[in-house]
């Protein structure tokens, strides 16, 4: 029992070591350093991955622009490229019958609006 107290003479308490306490604490500090240790490191090798990747698909995109065929004014045998969608010289028929309308129906032009609402 004088082990376990620390502390002699009279009108002083005995006082108990408290190392059995301080170990579990020291233990969940050393866990919780421990799993920030491994998350910082699973962050660096993840954000170097994805530079990695990052820098391969801009590499990607600009060896697609480097080789696109450009448009040369002075021969006209490699003309621009077209985009794609309708051609916008040419007339389209477009079936309007019960669509809302606004205006005479027997009006020499019509005109017809798609649109997209997102």
């Amino acid at each position: 029992m004088a082990n376990d107290k620390i502390g002699s003479g009279e009108g002083q308490e005995p006082v108990q070591q408290s190392r059995r306490t301080a170990e579990p604490v020291s233990v969940a500090i050393l866990v919780g350093v421990v799993v920030l240790i491994v998350i910082a490191a699973l962050n660096f090798y993840e954000t170097r991955r994805q530079r990695s990747e990052f820098a391969d698909r801009i590499t990607q995109v600009l060896n697609g622009v480097k080789t696109r065929p450009a448009a040369d004014s002075a021969n006209p045998a490699n003309p621009a490229p077209q985009p794609a969608g309708p051609e916008p010289d040419k007339v389209y028929t477009v079936k309007t019958q019960g669509a809302p309308v606004r205006g005479a129906n027997a009006a020499p032009i019509k005109i017809a609006e798609f649109s997209d609402f997102q």
